[in-house]
C-alpha cells in the first residue's frame, strides 16, 4: 500500500456517479487510502450503503454518513482533517483521476521540497461527450509576487484536482462570500487554492498520458437563484470585490505586506477587467485546447 497518499472524494446525491470515481484510482500497482463521505443521510442512503458493500473487500477504501447535509466545504474540510498521510488528492464524486499519473507527481514533489501541488493534463469531457485535452495553467516561478501576478491575470481551478502536500492543503481556506452571494460557491476554489500559491510552487506533469478527467455535464447540487440581469451583474461585481478582498487578507495574513500593497495598488485595474471581459480568470474551454 502507497502510506504517502490519500484520495478525498465528498459526495452528495450522486451514488451512479461514485462507482465510476473509485474505479479510476483502484489500482493493482499503487494502492492509496481512498476515503470516502456522502454528505447527508437523505433519499440516497441506501444506494451509497450498496456502493459501501460492493467495496467491502477493499480495506483502504473508508466510507463515512454525515448525519445531515453540512455543505460541501465542511464535507471537504472533514476529510481534509481524516488525511493522515503525507500528500492528498482531491477527487470529484463526478470525475476520475490516474494512478500512475497520481504516483509521478508524488515521486516529483518528494524530490522538489519547494513545490507545495502538482497536477495532470485535463481532460474536459462536456455533454453529449465531446473531449477537449487542456493544458493546465500552473505556478512554477520562484518569485511569490510573479506566482500571484500570473495566477490573478489568468488561471484555472485544475491543479486543485491535483496532489498536494496535505501540510500544506490544510492551511487553506474558504470563508465564504458576503451576501448577496453567502449561499453561492462560484469560483471558490480559486479562493482556497491560493493558499497553496503563497506557500509554494505548483508543478504540471507535461506527459499526455497522464490524465485528470473531468465531466462537466452532470448535474450540479448547490444553490443557483433565477434572478435578473440588474440583480446577476451585482453579484458577480460584489462576488469579484469579495475574492480580490480575499486575496489581500491572504498576502496579509502571510506576513507579505510588499506583496500586499503592490496587489491592493493593482487589483482595480483586474477588477475593471473582470467587469468588461466577464472573468477572464476563468479558462475552462478557451485557448490552447486541443480535441482529442
Amino acid at each position: 500500500m502507497d502510506n504517502y497518499i490519500t484520495i478525498a472524494i465528498p459526495t452528495h446525491k450522486r451514488p451512479s456517479l461514485l462507482s465510476r470515481a473509485l474505479d479510476s484510482v483502484i489500482s493493482k500497482d499503487h494502492v492509496f487510502e481512498i476515503l470516502v463521505s456522502i454528505n447527508g443521510k437523505d433519499e440516497h442512503y441506501d444506494e451509497y450503503k450498496k456502493i459501501q458493500r460492493k467495496y467491502s473487500t477493499f480495506k483502504n477504501i473508508k466510507f463515512f454518513f454525515q448525519d445531515y447535509n453540512l455543505g460541501f466545504i465542511k464535507n471537504l474540510n472533514f476529510l481534509i482533517n481524516e488525511c493522515k498521510t503525507e500528500f492528498i488528492s482531491l477527487l470529484a464524486d463526478d470525475d476520475e483521476s490516474d494512478p500512475k499519473g497520481i504516483i509521478e507527481l508524488k515521486n516529483f514533489l518528494i524530490e522538489n521540497k519547494d513545490y507545495v501541488s502538482a497536477c495532470l493534463f485535463w481532460e474536459f469531457i462536456s455533454f453529449g461527450g465531446s473531449k477537449k485535452l487542456i493544458k493546465p495553467k500552473y505556478f512554477d516561478q520562484q518569485n511569490i509576487l510573479i506566482r500571484v501576478l500570473k495566477y490573478i491575470y489568468s488561471s484555472d481551478d485544475a491543479f486543485f484536482y491535483g496532489l498536494h502536500r496535505t501540510s500544506s492543503f490544510k492551511k487553506c481556506s474558504f470563508e465564504g462570500y458576503w451576501k448577496p452571494n453567502h449561499n453561492d460557491l462560484a469560483n471558490w476554489a480559486y479562493v482556497f487554492q491560493f493558499d497553496l500559491l503563497l506557500q509554494g510552487k505548483v508543478y504540471f506533469l507535461n506527459d499526455k498520458k497522464y490524465r485528470w478527467i473531468n465531466h462537466d455535464y452532470t448535474h450540479k447540487h448547490y444553490y443557483k437563484p433565477k434572478l435578473n440581469l440588474f440583480f446577476r451583474f451585482t453579484k458577480y461585481a460584489i462576488r469579484r470585490i469579495n475574492i480580490y478582498y480575499l486575496y489581500l487578507k491572504k498576502i496579509y495574513f502571510n506576513k507579505n505586506y510588499l506583496i500586499f500593497l503592490i496587489i491592493f495598488l493593482i487589483s482595480p485595474l483586474f477588477f475593471l477587467r473582470d467587469i468588461i471581459l466577464k472573468e477572464p480568470i476563468y479558462h475552462k474551454v478557451k485557448s490552447k485546447i486541443n480535441k482529442i
